[in-house]
């Protein structure tokens, strides 16, 4: 993948996620679900978020300097895995593509952090909305109406960690695949470098296959064309 295509594709998911970030600020969304969040998990939710988008862009930075790297064939992890080719050989490719996709997989682990942490506001949502339900209390006007305000409050706490903890989960789940295709294509850009195949070496070409006696007529002949019987 090119390097650019990379950052403008990254640049291109988040302006999209971010108009529909402002359009919801402008509807007054944004700030009906702080109001409504008592328990701040949302906030939570949301910083969690941020933290996934910026060590996503950091590791595109890392990406597209090692597809930089291999461009003027020398430098980076090409020299490393270069050298451990040499040593280990077909192992050191395994490695490398565990270590590349190792790397990634914490922003994979946030983005499923944010859909977990929906799902604990929403238990905590129904822990508050059911915290003051009381039986004795069941035939009390002004007891009901405490009741009433307090499951309201409660169900909103639920409803809203869970719409922003899947919301959010979307988004920077769209930015972990972008990264992992990334990761995917500089580990082939790698190996493909590696093994003189690319555009820091070309293609090796393989040696010329020898030329073989075959038989004629009951006899073999040899490559300079003499015939021994």
């Amino acid at each position: 993948m090119n390097q650019w295509l990379l950052w403008s594709r990254f640049a291109a998911i988040n302006l999209f996620g971010a108009a529909g970030l402002a359009l919801a600020w402008i509807n007054g969304w944004i700030s009906t679900i702080i109001e409504a969040d008592s328990s701040g998990i949302c906030i939570m939710i949301f910083v969690l978020f941020l933290i996934g988008v910026a060590a996503t862009a950091w590791r595109i930075e890392k990406v597209t300097a090692e597809l930089d790297c291999i461009e003027r064939g020398e430098g980076g992890r090409l020299e490393v895995y270069r050298h451990a080719l040499t040593r280990t050989g077909e192992p050191a490719t395994r490695s490398l593509e565990l270590r590349l996709f190792g790397r990634i997989t914490f922003i994979r682990h946030i983005a499923n952090a944010l859909v977990m942490l929906g799902l604990i506001g929403t238990v905590v949502g129904f822990v508050m909305a059911l915290k003051g339900v009381n039986a004795s209390n069941a035939s009390d006007s002004g007891s009901i109406t405490a009741l009433v305000g307090t499951m309201i409050n409660g169900m909103g706490v639920a409803l809203y960690t869970t719409l922003v903890g899947s919301v959010l989960n979307l988004w920077l789940g769209a930015n972990y695949q972008l990264l992992a295709t990334g990761t995917a294509n500089l580990a082939a850009a790698l190996i493909d470098a590696a093994h003189g195949h690319g555009p820091s070496g070309g293609t090796t070409a393989s040696p010329p296959t020898p030329l073989r006696p075959r038989p004629v007529n009951g006899s073999i002949a040899s490559p300079g064309g003499a015939a021994h019987v």
